[in-house]
């Protein structure tokens, strides 16, 4: 009878324990965005925050790992354990262009990660400073060639989507301008703004209030549809140039041997917060489309993106030392 009771009384303790482990809180959920506090992508992960902690029952933390073109925090996230807590907001730069350029990458993204879903795909623009006398692209591209190398370009980095669209733009109007090089969007706008550079490629995102108030003129939009932010803007294939297109996107990625149920569950749930018109009010106030995918879309995404711009590199001999 003793030893009866004692079994009784631990499988009530066991089973209690069971009871309390299930009412307690999962683990949260580690948005891992490449960039400081402020910029695009992390203000897009931070508008999902909540939306996809709504869906999945569980909190969301956004943690910032800035420096290496992104690639520190997607290292960071490659090595992490592959059990869905820890997720990388990648985008263009850490994902696809920084790996490709450099001689020997920590990572390459279909093999160190599962892609989950797209987020967003922001808009890019081509400035110029107004003082110049250009007024449309088909004006750049003539005083271009009239002055081979007397425009100066601002790039806020070899591996940003910004650089590349630069690339590419050359490539298709043989036109010749000087780089300038800095660290990050902000500075590089300012000395277009204050006329220490000439042009530049930007998320609108970065560059709207400066349209807006006349300080920078916007030539072309540089993906498929114009604007509603500046409407009277052209698309860059409007301006006779349909080649030279490109976006600026962010999306949500697992180390690579996270399960499919996984992968699944948490496409679902960012799916489900894409739809929330809070959420496509919010991202479309930084000139973002908000756009979730399955995981195999995401990945088709990714491969094609990975194809296009690679060719891009070749043609334009755009290497980076780590």
């Amino acid at each position: 009878m003793r030893a009866k009771t004692a079994l009784l009384a631990a499988l009530a303790v066991g089973l209690s324990a069971s009871a309390a482990q299930a009412q307690m809180p999962a683990r949260p959920i580690v948005l891992v965005v490449p960039y400081s506090p402020g910029g695009n992508v992390d203000i897009s992960a931070r508008i999902l925050q909540a939306g996809i902690g709504d869906a999945l029952g569980q909190t969301i933390v956004v943690e910032n790992k800035p420096g290496a073109g992104g690639m520190i925090a997607g290292d960071y996230v490659a090595r992490a354990d592959p059990n869905g807590q820890t997720l990388f907001v990648g985008s263009n730069g850490p994902l696809i262009l920084g790996p490709m350029t450099m001689p020997n990458p920590s990572y390459q993204w279909n093999k160190a990660f599962a892609p989950i879903s797209s987020l967003a795909i922001a808009t890019n623009v081509i400035l110029i400073n107004p003082q110049l006398p250009i007024h449309s692209v088909a004006d750049l591209v003539a005083y271009a060639l009239a002055n081979p190398g007397k425009l100066t370009l601002e790039t806020d980095t070899a591996v940003s989507i910004n650089h590349f669209l630069a690339a590419l733009f050359r490539l298709k109007t043989s036109v010749n301008w000087v780089e300038v090089n800095y660290h990050g969007n902000a500075p590089a706008l300012a000395d277009l703004i204050g006329g220490h550079v000439d042009l530049g490629f930007q998320q609108l995102v970065d560059a709207l209030p400066f349209i807006q108030s006349g300080k920078l003129r916007a030539l072309a939009v540089l993906g498929p549809k114009r604007s509603a932010a500046i409407p009277d803007v052209p698309t860059i294939a409007e301006a006779g140039y349909p080649d030279v297109q490109g976006v600026t996107f962010n999306g949500v990625l697992a180390p690579k041997a996270t399960p499919q149920q996984t992968l699944d569950k948490l496409s679902a749930a960012i799916r489900t917060a894409l739809q929330k018109k809070t959420v496509i009010d919010q991202l479309a106030a930084l000139g973002s489309e908000a756009r979730g995918s399955t995981p195999e879309e995401f990945t088709a995404f990714l491969n094609g993106e990975t194809a296009k711009w690679s060719e891009v590199m070749k043609l334009a001999n755009i290497k980076v030392s780590e």
